[in-house]
């Protein structure tokens, strides 16, 4: 576990916070057991001047209903003070002038917090972030309208069409192997294609998610956005896949970020990547995360995290133990993780120049 000073966001904003969410008319909700129309909930991290905060209460992360449900999926009974209440504040005005955004997804059986520490970091260097939840595939989705979702447990019967024990045994295998990146992609096709079709099926459903989203952010925020410059994406798990699939299918997305997330997905008969972008991993995922260095006329970083599980790449590394976060340094982890996201976003996002992104090895972090 970590802990962070009381005041971490380092830019010279403030960090705001807001909620909404969206019904999608146009889709039938295929999860839960109903077939309302297609739900969306989205939490905003927004740029705010420092002099709107003097004196207010810094917003707490979770409803009473999503610690629990929190609580329950991570076998967590008593969740560190870190993770209750942030660094940003509820509802406050925005800063003045307009700012790039970026789109941001959770993981599968996460949840739209997930990354609180980094989209604040995020939002304090002049970013409007865009946390998009997926309904039923998340611990818990809170909604406007005082209505809530939990994680569909049927999904589990589905995940793995050769049962779960043939999928960890394969998946062991895949990861532990000695392959070149053109090799571990293949490998991973095969392994997708033949245990966990379900997952890769599920990205257009999560990419419609984020692109209503976005339409959404469009229509309530005009006034606040940069769209000068197109849009970024991130995620961390099937939220970086979603990055990477939504910087190849839409033109508005012009880079992103993978946070250690397997490369679902159908792309060996896809025209070359023409977006830059960021691969993050843990050493011991790198065989499931080798895509974006293939077929791509983009510049595309890498960084290798040693001594790090998937896991730690959120907000877990709060509060779980070093056998499921990894042995890095949480301080050292966040500080790494949030440098490269502000400096390939300040680089290509908004096209600031004289931008050198890190080489070399530091902290048990290889950047190549």
């Amino acid at each position: 576990m970590i802990t962070l000073p009381e005041n971490y966001a380092s830019g010279l904003y403030s960090v705001g916070t807001e909620t909404f969410s969206i019904t999608d008319s146009e889709r039938k909700e295929q999860l839960g057991g109903g077939d309302e129309p297609r739900k969306i909930p989205v939490r905003m991290y927004y740029p705010a001047d420092k002099s709107e905060t003097a004196g207010k209460e810094k917003a707490r992360v979770f409803s009473e209903r999503k610690l629990a449900a929190v609580g329950k999926a991570f076998h967590v009974r008593t969740m560190p003070a870190e993770t209750l209440v942030a660094d940003y504040y509820e509802g406050i005005p925005h800063a003045e002038g307009t700012f790039p955004l970026i789109v941001f997804s959770h993981g599968y059986n996460s949840y739209v917090e997930a990354n609180t520490f980094l989209c604040i970091e995020l939002a304090s260097h002049g970013y409007i972030v865009a946390s998009v939840g997926h309904a039923y595939e998340a611990v818990e989705n809170d909604y406007e309208d005082g209505s809530f979702d939990l994680y569909d447990k049927t999904i589990n019967k589905k995940m793995y069409a050769q049962g779960v024990f043939k999928a960890i045994m394969a998946q062991n295998k895949l990861l532990k192997a000695k392959l070149t990146p053109e090799q571990a992609y293949e490998r991973f096709r095969e392994f997708q294609n033949k245990h966990t079709p379900y997952i890769k099926g599920r990205l257009p459903e999560w990419r419609a998610d984020a692109l209503c989203a976005v339409n959404e952010l469009k229509a309530r925020y005009a006034e606040w956005l940069d769209f000068s410059n197109g849009i970024g994406a991130s995620g961390h798990s099937l939220g970086g896949a979603l990055a990477y699939n939504l910087c190849r299918n839409n033109e508005e997305f012009v880079c992103g970020i993978n946070i250690d997330g397997g490369l679902f997905g159908d792309y060996e008969n896809a025209a070359p990547m023409t977006r830059p972008f960021f691969q993050i991993c843990c050493k011991e995922n790198y065989n499931v995360e080798t895509l974006p260095l293939l077929n791509t006329t983009a510049p595309v970083h890498y960084a290798v995290f040693g001594g790090m599980k998937h896991l730690g790449f959120t907000d877990a590394k709060f509060y779980l133990p070093k056998a499921l976060s990894g042995k890095l340094d949480g301080l050292v982890m966040y500080k790494h993780l949030a440098d490269i996201h502000i400096a390939f976003f300040d680089k290509y996002l908004k096209r600031v120049e004289n931008i050198s992104l890190s080489t070399g090895e530091r902290d048990g972090v290889l950047y190549q």
